[in-house]
């Protein structure tokens, strides 16, 4: 437990021991099972479900479990859609030469190639896809592990904080107190002297349930664990040092894992859906049921396209924080990072790309990051926002108050919870997609706008959280203030 806290204590370590090849491997296993559940689901008869404002498609029963399609022809029309997953056109992040493009899959997911590198590195000793860093560069050769482990621990933190929260007083200035925390003590407490109904149904008599607590200790005693515990306890009780040393540091590592997952169940709320990983080389030759890392050759995060609720989605990709690199990336990453755009700490944020639809012409007006890198003063990141919610003059053009409104409530949130539930998590090189319905006159011009936090590969540990994000929160909030201040 000790070791456990210094590494969740290390300031600007990793979120993850990538040393453990087993945790890598277990990581990167649950995340293909459960795309592999995704797949199942989007193949079966099927229903639209709708999640975090993206849409897709669940096999239910009328008592609400999943079940398989008896409808041959619509799974086989369904299996063709996911075998062939196109290359997304409303991209604006993440594009270069060297990098593999986000695909899109029917009916509503994205698939976002992985980079893991850390599979390759004891087998080859040159630079994965001519990286300047190559494999010296740790934040790189770890950092599509690093995402999966991530989207697979919000995952996690959302099935497990309800059962945190019901172990924590809700009011109390520390998340769990001696006595009342979710470590050892009260679990030896449990184990040998609460009745538990669900355990032993047929135990409770109208005596008050002693035959509960007499089967509890019969079986207690034939328990090795059991009786490790019951040591631990009397122990604990006569005030033995070690032993308290020991419940202290359990305690607060609990506290720490508790406190953890609660602000990540949080976070989910303002993060693209997430369904696992998937193989597309096995993928698009029908096998789609791979479970182990060995022979992985084109990994995919399966992430909800929040842009599917659009007919003509306006978008934009803000890379967030005041630098755009990891404290434990080289010299030269760091270097280059900077010299890619000298405003970032200013600003807190960089526009990375953009698609805005033009009715006119029905077609889209593009900027890329050599756009973003050229706005070198408030008033040009201010006139681009201008750009992306067609305030350029022509009034017919104009979005509709209510969605920069949307997206401000949005930011508003994001905000809100680096201020009072993160104190322990840096999102370096991470971004904010937002997207709206371009075309005021569709079908979907009344969709509420999207805004979610993207791109996890180099999350950190940092004690006090990630001030660079938030300023850059801030600032753009304060840039979309203004530009609201002219709108009618």
């Amino acid at each position: 437990e000790i070791d456990a806290l210094k590494f969740l204590h290390n300031d600007d370590g990793l979120m993850l021991d990538c040393t453990d090849e087993e945790l890598l491997e277990a990581i990167t296993q649950s995340a293909l099972q459960r795309g592999n559940i995704t797949l199942q689901k989007a193949t079966s008869n099927i229903k639209p479900k709708m999640s975090t404002g993206t849409s897709f498609y669940h096999a239910t029963s009328s008592s609400g479990d999943s079940f398989e399609s008896n409808n041959s022809s619509f799974n086989e029309h369904n299996a063709t859609l996911l075998r062939k997953p196109q290359q997304m056109m409303q991209q604006v992040g993440g594009v270069s030469s060297h990098k593999k493009p986000v695909l899109t899959m029917e009916p509503h997911y994205i698939l976002k190639p992985l980079r893991l590198t850390h599979l390759h590195q004891k087998t080859s000793h040159h630079d994965y896809n001519g990286a300047k860093d190559g494999l010296k560069d740790k934040t790189k050769v770890y950092r599509g592990v690093r995402e999966i482990a991530f989207y697979e621990a919000l995952a996690f933190a959302s099935r497990l904080s309800h059962l945190i929260a019901s172990c924590m007083e809700p009011d109390s200035n520390s998340l769990a107190t001696e006595g009342k925390s979710i470590g050892y003590i009260s679990s030896c407490h449990h184990n040998i002297f609460r009745p538990s109904v669900s355990s032993f149904p047929g135990a409770y008599s109208s005596n008050g349930g002693t035959r509960s607590i007499v089967k509890r200790v019969k079986d207690f005693c034939t328990s090795a664990d059991s009786w490790n515990r019951l040591a631990f306890l009397v122990a604990h009780c006569a005030g033995d040092e070690a032993v308290m040393s020991e419940f202290k540091s359990y305690n607060e590592t609990c506290t720490t894992l508790a406190t953890t997952m609660i602000s990540l169940n949080k976070m989910s709320a303002f993060t693209p859906d997430y369904y696992g990983v998937v193989d597309l080389q096995n993928f698009n030759t029908n096998e789609h049921l791979q479970t182990t890392t060995a022979s992985l050759s084109h990994p995919h995060l399966i992430l909800g396209n929040i842009t599917s609720n659009f007919r003509h989605p306006n978008i934009i990709d803000i890379k967030m924080g005041t630098q755009a690199y990891e404290p434990a990336a080289p010299e030269s990453k760091q270097r280059r990072e900077i010299q890619k755009y000298t405003k970032q700490a200013e600003f807190g944020l960089r526009i990375v790309g953009m698609r805005v639809y033009d009715k006119v012409t029905d077609d889209y007006i593009c900027k890329g990051k050599i756009f973003g890198t050229s706005l070198m003063t408030k008033d040009q990141v201010i006139g681009a926002l201008q750009t992306f919610f067609r305030l350029d003059g022509d009034s017919s053009k104009t979005l509709c108050p209510s969605e920069i409104d949307g997206i401000m409530r949005q930011l508003t949130q994001i905000r809100d919870w680096f201020e009072n539930s993160n104190s322990e998590i840096a999102f370096y090189a991470g971004s904010i997609l937002i997207a709206y319905e371009g075309d005021a006159t569709s079908s979907t011009a009344s969709e509420p706008p999207a805004v979610k936090m993207i791109d996890f590969a180099h999350v950190c540990r940092k004690q006090g959280g990630d001030e660079g994000y938030l300023k850059g929160v801030k600032t753009l909030l304060a840039m979309l203030h203004e530009i609201r201040n002219t709108m009618p």
